[in-house]
């Protein structure tokens, strides 16, 4: 390579495709740690995370929210699973809404199947 620094001519380099002057060509720079170069991406950490953020609005879907969210929707399925499971036992039929469910259904047919299994 002429004209390069003898530093730069054993190191790996971008290989960003370019769409300016160099006509789709792969990028030259130096590749850093990520494997692209500091204009393609390879040094900055990113836009602070959460409230520092400057787009941070409501914070509804931040980590913490998505992970109460999907506590609450597995707490509603044990008791949805349950409410069946109870009514069934006691000879009761279970609500429509509920028996469509999937999570129900499974439940229901390991209850009735652990039932064959304890009087047969």
């Amino acid at each position: 390579m002429a004209g390069y620094p003898k530093q730069f001519v054993g190191i790996a380099r971008c290989g960003a495709k370019t769409r300016g002057a160099r006509g789709g060509r792969p990028c030259r720079a130096p590749a850093m740690s990520n494997g692209r170069c500091r204009m393609h991406g390879g040094r900055s950490p990113g836009a602070p995370p959460g409230e520092q953020h400057p787009n941070f609005k409501t914070g509804r879907y931040t980590k913490e929210a998505r992970e109460l969210s999907a506590l609450m929707r597995e707490l509603a399925r044990a008791g949805e699973t349950m409410v069946a499971r109870v009514m069934d036992a006691h000879g009761l039929k279970p609500p429509a809404a509920l028996r469509r469910r999937r999570h129900v259904k499974r439940a229901l047919a390991a209850a009735k199947a652990k039932g064959r299994e304890t009087a047969g």
